[in-house]
């Protein structure tokens, strides 16, 4: 691939989808045997190709996944975290919440892209609506609310399922 900012984009993108579902269901997996078939036909072989060695294929809409989680830059809590970690405790997650979202503050700060962002106590709040009852994966954008494809945690739910099963996580509690 020719190193465009316009590719790296296009990286950076793919990656965000990677780092926050893990494997959204946009990213298809495919078997070591055609892996190492594909490599031996990569034009580049190099260690810096990863030796030709991609396991996954992306499939055309992708990006449709990317637009959801961006949503013109609005807030929202890592997949990973509704998923894996925030959901063990909703009700305390609820209320620290509602404890920042008291205070007066016109932009936040993140931890992960970019920074810092113009957001209202109320979009902060929003950004947890998934620990409510009738929210499931929603996201407050300008008044609309708007769903994470539900499709993109499928992994998370299997990896939640099996973490609670071999009891190295607590089950999740209902939503408030």
């Amino acid at each position: 691939m020719e190193d465009t900012p316009a590719i790296r984009r296009k990286g950076w993108q793919r990656t965000s989808l990677l780092a926050l579902y893990f494997r959204p269901k946009v990213l298809g997996v495919i078997g070591w045997g055609q892996a190492f078939r594909d490599a031996f036909k990569a034009p580049d072989r190099s260690k810096k190709a990863f030796f030709g060695l991609f396991p996954f294929r992306w499939r055309n809409d992708w990006m449709r996944s990317f637009d959801a989680l961006c949503s013109n830059g609005r807030l929202f809590v890592a997949p990973i975290l509704q998923t894996l970690i925030l959901n063990r405790a909703p009700k305390v997650t609820i209320d620290w919440a509602d404890k920042v979202a008291s205070w007066d503050f016109h932009q936040i700060i993140p931890c992960h892209f970019k920074a810092p962002i113009e957001a209202t106590p109320n979009q902060f709040r929003q950004a947890f609506a998934f620990l409510e009852k009738d929210a499931s994966h929603e996201i407050q954008s300008g008044g609309n609310r708007q769903l994470l494809p539900d499709e993109d945690f499928e992994l998370l739910k299997e990896l939640d399922k099996e973490l609670n099963k071999l009891g190295i996580v607590p089950p999740p509690k209902d939503k408030v």
